[in-house]
């Protein structure tokens, strides 16, 4: 079970059982929207580097050229604190809402995480607001017959 709440403009992810909270330092807009292309293009089957995305999502990220890339290993500090101290399901639990706060979603995708039950749940609920969000998944509906 995570809390999350916000300290300034970073997102502050607390886990039950954890002794020290995780804090997410916000993404610069062009990053966020490079990492939500990512995410949306890994559901899609597509070949993409989504452990890259995760750990910009938790960690930061710094321009590399036209692409952002995420910080270099030694200021990973969050990403290696996870793998470090975390089960995998736990760190889900903290790098899912971090990436749902890095996108358009922010404090909404979190709360939708959570309250979607976390996990899978959590993952889908958010990502089918973030498609809507961004009309991907717009309506179809059938002419009328007047």
């Amino acid at each position: 079970m995570i809390t999350a709440t916000k300290d300034g403009r970073n997102l502050v992810l607390t886990m039950e059982g954890v002794d020290r909270p995780f804090v997410i330092r916000p993404l610069p807009g062009h990053a966020g929207r490079q990492i939500t292309d990512t995410y949306l293009n890994s559901l899609a089957g597509g070949a993409v580097d989504l452990v890259s995305a995760l750990q910009m999502a938790v960690d930061g990220a710094v321009l590399d050229g036209d692409v952002w890339v995420p910080v270099p290993e030694a200021e990973q500090t969050n990403f290696t604190r996870i793998g470090m101290e975390l089960s995998q399901e736990e760190g889900n639990s903290i790098i899912l809402p971090a990436f749902f706060w890095q996108t358009i979603l922010g404090m909404d995708g979190v709360r939708m995480y959570i309250e979607g039950g976390e996990d899978l749940s959590g993952a889908l609920k958010a990502s089918a607001a973030m498609s809507t969000r961004l009309g991907l998944l717009a309506r179809r509906t059938s002419p009328s017959s007047d």
